[in-house]
């Protein structure tokens, strides 16, 4: 009885994990340390990033307090608008299954697509500063935010939530809609 006991536990450990797999608590941790924070790393257009070619950006910031934030989104943002693109906030991890799923996917038509005509601004959800009073929660990632000029969240987001399996097929269609606003 003990050993069928251990090998339930052990089967149900993959499926608990998988079910908090991206739940996220990065909102209540302390920024990274500022010596290792920086701009953008990785534009698509012109760093060789998930996208190149593909008509759509996608960078990441690191911002280590709300008004680093504040600005480094505002500065993305202003690229963005001047390439002709719609900014978007993404909050990832490098743990979370579905970002590592939408990031491996990129050069898939259905996602290009889908993402084509955006300036994703990633940040990574455990590095990411409070985000108290922003209108920004990466409790639950990945999270798409709609960016105003402003650089802040107009009230339209999306997140993993969205789809069923992490592959191009189901990712694509809601993703599409929602950076297209299309029915």
């Amino acid at each position: 009885m003990r050993a069928m006991s251990r090998s339930l536990s052990l089967l149900a450990l993959p499926l608990l994990l998988a079910m908090t797999a991206c739940s996220s608590s990065s909102s209540d941790t302390p920024g990274p340390d500022p010596a290792k924070t920086g701009a953008a790393t990785g534009q698509g257009k012109s760093g060789g990033a998930p996208g190149e070619g593909r008509g759509f950006v996608v960078t990441q910031i690191k911002p280590a307090t709300v008004p680093a934030l504040t600005e480094q989104i505002q500065a993305e943002v202003k690229k963005a608008k001047a390439q002709g693109l719609a900014p978007y906030v993404e909050f990832w991890a490098t743990w979370c299954g579905p970002c590592m799923a939408i990031k491996k996917s990129l050069d898939d038509p259905r996602m290009a697509a889908a993402f084509k005509g955006t300036y994703i601004i990633q940040i990574d959800a455990d590095s990411a500063p409070r985000l108290d009073g922003t209108g920004f929660s990466a409790g639950v990632i990945p999270i798409f935010y709609e960016v105003g000029d402003d650089g802040k969240p107009t009230g339209r987001k999306i997140d993993g939530g969205a789809w069923g399996d992490n592959i191009p097929a189901n990712m694509a269609p809601p993703l599409d809609k929602f950076f297209h606003r299309t029915s």
